[in-house]
């Protein structure tokens, strides 16, 4: 009901003092005054419920509330407000909920400025009603910062009190994609805390010219460096997508060092680690996946990009709440009002990004799937997400598509996450034509599904949030036929394979673990490959020609390449030219194979671009280090058959060594044998020394699971044990994997 009119000069004096209308004329006020309600809440009782209709806003007039918001799932208290304060929204918008949740401390009595009265005064008073909106709208962004606080590790252990401050002296702005929040040199005057989007640090140097440095992403803060040291900027600072972040200026730091000197010091100390150890952790290739919204772009009308969102929602719900967004979802959302299709001129931009940023909050996952043209909200599509999807018909024509190049020409798309998801039909066995997909556009990583295939869906779901299982192959010669029963047993106890990664004997199982083949044919293919033998030759540049391995593997892969295969692949060779160990991510699998597998003096080097490469176990035989560089924030286990000792109890000679003497011993039953590897052993063993000495680095945590299948007894050239080894495999990788999940399981449950 209206105030009483012996109120009113009361209300008057109220109203002009508090935040909401202080600084407008008394004109306004007074329009203001005639149009609020007084609403009552009695102690315990709730004002409003997050999702319930929004009917305006409320300013207190007496006593106190508490505000809280849902979270992921959670609630969160997130502070409580008394005379003089301002909770509610504001939207131009329809249907527009509640974004958080208020209940009465104590009796309090409230002021209601409903929607429709606020519009009819935006009528008579725009200008007024506008700063007023701006004054609300920075209560919400507070409101939102004050969530983003309590979520963050780096405040996790901060005291209310503090936190309640620093919410109250935050201003918040939006910055838009492709937009510099900081530049290099300027003078730094305050810090930043991303509410919600994106942003990346980039250094200018004259060398190098630009280099990014690393993200900043919701919860973190950026530009306290040069604030605490009074220096200027160190790097630019760019939002790689629409993106709100909280303003603290140096006044409003000194201002809580004074109050709170203890407290901010410890939380600078947090920060500072933070900081280097994030930067330390990308040097070293360990990256935290913490992508959250996915724009899906079809690059032409033909893409089934609805449906495809459809099933990659359905996929994320395992790791979270999601919410698959559409134009169409948009307006039906906001009352039917072609909300979804405003420009970013628009003057209901901020209110439409606002309401977006309630639905990500309340989400772990946001897939925004744009329209089939290169719409407004297409390209908005692309400013709200973290890593932009690219779809296409794989069995389509591979040219960019009218849609993705008009939005590239109108959307910076630089320093953006990039992929491109290739649809395929069901019954399609192997991919083809990748390379050709893939030339015209400059994407990070690609990814192949087929049309309803629920499991490639799930793992596309994993690489996404950085969930992916990634399995790396140790080189060995016979003894990597483990690799083989470890493959079963990941089967067996539904371990997905995501990345295959391999070293040598590695290398040529994972390649075949990548092509999607069951064990038991891997199993038979190789056996076939290593006991065909091989031809000697005249040992100018090796032992033997390769002719037959090099022939049979070309046979077993055809014309497959890298890109082609449902599971990322990669091998490893050395340099022998220039000291280097090599990835092959790209072009024809047979040779990524056959590069990998070289061993000097027995086979002759692989020759590309004049250099030659060697088998990859002389520099890393267990290439762990490198699979963190192609499985952001994923799983990772290694296999290393190649053991520390062997070749042991041999016999003792003096000086020189004539074979026809060990020969000799071997088929004269008159004579003592003597116990001394072949050449092809010790050539075999001198090769994995290398990698041998890079396996500490697997040992100390990369690999979240590292295991050794004991096969030492085995010889390295004893292939036709193939069968027996994959069995010892199998039974140490049941024994090893099984106690993974268990101890998995155990961390969940005390998580929860």
């Amino acid at each position: 009901m209206p105030p009483a009119s012996d109120d009113r000069a009361d209300l008057l004096a109220f109203l002009k003092e508090c935040e909401l209308l202080r600084d407008l004329d008394d004109a306004v006020v007074e329009a203001v005054a005639d149009v609020v309600e007084t609403v009552e809440v009695a102690r315990g009782a709730a004002l409003y419920h997050q999702g319930d209709a929004n009917d305006g806003i409320y300013v207190i007039r007496s006593g106190l509330v508490d505000v809280s918001a849902e979270w992921k799932g959670e609630d969160r208290y997130l502070a409580d407000h008394g005379p003089g304060d301002t909770v509610g929204e504001l939207s131009e918008f329809e249907n527009v909920t509640r974004a958080t949740t208020v209940k009465a401390a104590e009796d309090s009595v409230l002021l209601r400025l409903g929607t429709e009265a606020f519009q009819r005064l935006s009528g008579e008073y725009p200008e007024a009603m506008a700063r007023l909106a701006k004054v609300v709208s920075q209560a919400i962004e507070r409101t939102r910062f004050g969530v983003v606080l309590r979520i963050s590790k780096l405040f996790e252990d901060v005291e209310e009190d503090v936190l309640e401050e620093l919410q109250r002296l935050m201003t918040f702005e939006t910055i838009p994609s492709g937009t510099k929040l900081l530049r290099q040199g300027d003078e730094a005057d305050s810090l930043y805390v991303v509410i919600s989007g994106r942003l990346r640090i980039w250094l200018q140097t004259r060398t190098t010219g630009s280099l990014f440095l690393n993200e900043v992403s919701q919860g973190e803060s950026i530009g306290e460096m040069g604030v605490i040291s009074g220096n200027p900027r160190a790097a630019d600072v760019i939002a790689i997508r629409d993106t709100i972040v909280g303003k603290l200026s140096r006044d409003g730091l000194n201002s809580l060092l004074r109050r709170y000197p203890e407290a901010i010091n410890r939380l600078f100390v947090r920060i500072i680690l933070h900081h280097f150890n994030k930067q330390s952790a990308g040097a070293l290739g360990r990256g935290v996946n913490s992508t959250g919204t996915f724009a899906l772009i079809p690059i032409d009308a033909n893409v089934p990009v609805a449906e495809t969102g459809e099933w990659l929602g359905r996929a994320l719900e395992a790791y979270g709440r999601t919410l698959v967004m559409d134009s169409a979802l948009c307006d039906r959302s906001l009352g039917g009002t072609g909300a979804s299709q405003i420009g970013s001129e628009d003057p209901r931009n901020d209110t439409l990004l606002d309401w977006l940023n309630q639905r990500e909050f309340a989400h772990s996952f946001v897939v925004y799937v744009a329209d089939n043209l290169a719409s407004n909200w297409s390209r908005r599509c692309i400013r709200q997400a973290d890593h932009v999807i690219f779809v296409a018909h794989a069995a389509a024509p591979p040219g960019l598509g009218d849609i993705e190049t008009a939005i590239a020409q109108q959307e910076n798309l630089i320093g953006l996450r990039k992929s491109l998801l290739l649809l395929h039909e069901p019954s399609v066995q192997v991919p083809s034509g990748t390379l050709a997909h893939l030339s015209p556009r400059r994407v990070g990583n690609h990814h192949h599904v087929r049309l309803r295939h629920k499991g490639d869906f799930q793992r596309l779901a994993r690489f996404l949030t950085g969930r992916a299982v990634a399995v790396v192959f140790g080189g060995g010669g016979a003894r990597g036929f483990a690799h083989i029963g470890v493959i079963r047993a990941l089967r067996a106890l539904d371990i997905p394979i995501d990345l295959v990664g391999g070293t040598s004997m590695g290398a040529l199982i994972g390649s075949q673990c990548a092509m999607q083949w069951d064990p038991k044919e891997i199993l038979e293919r190789t056996l076939a490959i290593c006991n065909a033998g091989e031809s000697l030759t005249l040992p100018y540049v090796s032992l033997f020609s390769g002719q037959r391995f090099t022939r049979g593997i070309r046979e077993m892969f055809g014309d497959a390449m890298v890109e082609d295969l449902w599971r990322r692949f990669f091998s490893v060779s050395c340099n022998l030219s220039r000291a280097l160990v090599k990835a092959h991510d790209t072009g024809r699998l047979s040779e990524a194979v056959l590069a990998s597998n070289t061993p000097p003096g027995l086979f002759p080097p692989k020759v590309h671009e004049g250099d030659l490469f060697v088998d990859g176990a002389l520099l890393n035989n267990v290439p762990a280090d490198l699979m963190e560089r192609y499985n952001e924030g994923g799983e990772m286990i290694a296999i290393d058959v190649n053991p520390k000792v062997d070749l042991l109890s041999n016999t003792e000679y003096d000086g020189g060594l004539s074979g026809l003497k060990v020969l000799n011993s071997k088929v004269n039953p008159f004579v003592e044998p003597m116990n001394v590897p072949n050449i092809i052993d010790i050539i075999q063993r001198a090769i994995s020394i290398g990698g041998l000495a890079h396996r500490e680095t697997v040992q100390q945590g990369i690999a979240d699971v590292y295991m050794r299948p004991p096969v030492q007894e085995f010889p390295i050239m004893g292939y036709a044990n193939g069968p027996k080894i994959a069995e010892v495999g199998y039974d140490d990788a049941m024994r090893e994997l099984t106690a993974w999940l268990e101890s998995k399981q155990e961390t969940r449950e005390a998580a929860e």
